[in-house]
């Protein structure tokens, strides 16, 4: 039951479907040796000829192996959907739903005619089998096959995880799919969180034009890859602003995901628990647990006035990260009347979990909000097992009311 801020005491104390991939390759360039096990299969070739050891490989499966890249061609064009990016080529368009947190995108080629379509999700952990099952089922029928001609998986240098399998869909086509997600303990299982999948139709492409496509394809996948890479290198503990923090509260929270020290004496600090979670605090607090019908509360008191409260629950929905912040202040601070975000923070756990913290002026009254849930999107709350602190503070003292919020918070455990 541990999670994740008990970890840092350590620190105190010193993150519609149809296409048709077929194995008919005109030509039998790309090519791989049959292994001794396909050897037993073939036939003796007649005395004087020798056997056949090599087996035609499809060319997408080819590219696959060698490592799909972006298009360094000023033909193709960028598209945005939701917080990714691909590329298409420039005679191509994508028309795009959003459905909540998830999005569901199709791609036209120069004929207008649909070419593939993309699916980018946050979701649960699923096991990969289900993923392709459900997709299938959802725009074919649950009588549609989910056999394969062929399936791999690749590990990228980022962690993330690439997957293509030729679908047999229909007895008369196959339909390559690709999903791309962070692998939980086994590769086929997915972390909770983006999960993004592509199904290219290519019933009307044959010969030449159908290793184009196939080509095309490569491209577009390689392109959403190259980005994600791109950003698992460059941001560790991504921030919801590049200036420097003014704020005491959101520059310790800052520090303590970073690691840094941070100069807080819990020594003579108290230990206490409710039902699901409990923390240590300061022995001028008082404390008061009470459960609702989807979490518990802590009321922290401080000379017999609540100045804080401090939720943990678990959620099954996801939610916009805006939508709980004004949630928050409505339900508790509304009294206060107009307010201004006068400095905020975000940084993402490894890639398990995110921390927002928001530290808000309601003429002149200081309030600070810190939200955690298990999204690896800073915009996105849940779902999963998330607190969330509401604290007024004293701005005439803050740097003692930013100690005791962060010790709090840094000993919480779940």
């Amino acid at each position: 039951m541990k999670r994740l801020f008990i970890i840092f005491v350590m620190i105190l104390v010193a993150a519609t479907l149809s296409a048709q991939l077929g194995l008919r390759t005109l030509t039998p360039e790309p090519t791989e040796t049959i292994e001794a096990t396909d050897l037993e299969a073939v036939p003796p070739a007649p005395e004087g000829l020798p056997a056949l050891t090599l087996r035609t490989v499809d060319s997408l499966l080819v590219t696959f192996r060698e490592g799909w890249k972006g298009p360094d061609d000023p033909a193709w064009k960028t598209e945005t959907i939701g917080t990714s990016k691909i590329m298409i080529p420039d005679s191509y368009s994508i028309f795009q739903e959003k459905m909540g947190l998830n999005y569901d995108a199709q791609i036209f080629d120069e004929d207008n005619a649909l070419f593939g379509r993309l699916f980018f999700y946050q979701l649960e952990s699923y096991e990969r089998e289900e993923l392709v099952e459900a997709v299938v089922a959802s725009l074919y029928g649950e009588s549609a096959s989910t056999d394969r001609a062929y399936e791999e998986t690749v590990e990228l240098e980022s962690g993330l995880v690439a997957y293509l399998a030729s679908l047999k869909v229909r007895p008369e086509a196959e339909y390559p799919f690709i999903a791309v997600y962070y692998p939980s303990e086994e590769l086929d299982v997915t972390e909770p969180g983006p999960v993004t999948m592509f199904v290219f139709e290519l019933a009307n492409y044959q010969g030449s034009e159908l290793e184009m496509a196939k080509e095309i394809i490569s491209k577009i996948v390689g392109s959403f890859i190259d980005v994600e890479e791109e950003l698992e290198e460059e941001v560790v503990v991504p921030e919801l602003e590049k200036s420097e923090h003014t704020d005491l509260f959101v520059k310790m929270i800052d520090s303590l995901l970073k690691e840094d020290d941070i100069d807080i004496n819990i020594d003579d600090w108290l230990e206490v628990e409710g039902d699901y979670f409990g923390f240590l605090m300061p022995p001028e607090f008082s404390v008061q647990f009470y459960l609702s019908d989807y979490f518990e509360v802590a009321d922290l008191g401080l000379r017999g006035t609540i100045v804080g409260k401090l939720f943990v629950g678990e959620t099954d929905e996801p939610a916009s990260t805006e939508g709980v912040l004004n949630e928050l202040v409505y339900e508790y601070l509304g009294g206060f009347g107009n307010f201004e975000v006068v400095d905020s923070y975000s940084g993402n756990i490894g890639r398990e979990s995110t921390v927002n913290v928001f530290a808000l002026d309601f003429s002149g009254q200081l309030c600070w909000i810190a939200l955690f849930s298990e999204s690896v999107d800073a915009e996105v709350f849940g779902p999963g097992e998330y607190f969330a602190l509401v604290g007024l503070a004293d701005s005439q003292d803050a740097e003692n009311w930013a100690k005791w919020y962060t010790g709090i918070l840094a000993t919480l455990d779940f």
